[in-house]
């Protein structure tokens, strides 16, 4: 695998060949996985569909944007190892609902493989991320509301097409614009906004200076 500086300039060009960082259809940038104990790189992109690529055939990951053939107007937005399919892939969207995909669902037999309907594409995806163990997130809104929760929260399915549990409940016409896990957060009282009984929620306004 190539240096850090190396891998870093390899997907800001990525980022610029694909223009990721102003597609209204995905996240705003490419979001890079671990890959370790992995053989195959899954590139999923913002048609919902999925690429698998041996990780033997690459230098990094990121190379295997070079293995793909996209469809028109399709774009990258997640690179991440395929952890011999055990945990969950977290995908969340405009709407306020998040899924948990068990990674079973993506195994194929063959070694390289797209799978279209690789998640939901009702509504525009903000989030997507493969965990092996349940992780504390939080969610804003466009009225700047937040709400922190834990994935163990959500049921997960075998449906890559599972349109989610409605995680941030719309109000006025606000919809989710972010979702972060806690530890990249700045929240002076993190459990300010914890939600622990039950999800929907519409959250509670964003404190000046926490960040999110």
């Amino acid at each position: 695998m190539q240096s850090a500086d190396s891998l870093k300039r390899r997907i800001e060009m990525a980022e610029r060949n694909y223009s990721v960082r102003e597609s209204p259809s995905g996240p705003p940038t490419i979001k890079l996985g671990d890959d370790s104990n992995s053989d195959e790189i899954l590139v999923f992109t913002s048609l919902g569909n999925v690429y698998k690529v041996q990780k033997k055939e690459l230098i990094d990951k990121v190379q295997a944007l070079q293995k793909i053939d996209l469809e028109p107007g399709e774009r990258p937005v997640y690179l991440t190892g395929e952890k011999r399919y055990k945990g969950f892939l977290i995908v969340g969207f405009e709407n306020g609902k998040m899924g948990k995909i068990s990674m079973k669902s993506y195994e194929t037999e063959y070694a390289r493989k797209k799978l279209k309907g690789a998640f939901n594409s009702e509504s525009r995806l903000i989030f997507i991320e493969l965990i092996g163990n349940d992780i504390d997130l939080v969610a804003m809104s466009s009225i700047k509301k937040a709400v922190l929760f834990n994935t163990s929260m959500i049921n997960p399915v075998d449906s890559r097409t599972t349109k989610g549990v409605q995680v941030m409940k719309p109000k006025d016409g606000s919809f989710m614009i972010k979702i972060n896990r806690l530890e990249n957060t700045k929240l002076a009282d993190p459990e300010y906004y914890r939600r622990s009984d039950s999800l929907n929620a519409i959250g509670f306004y964003l404190k000046p200076g926490d960040e999110i």
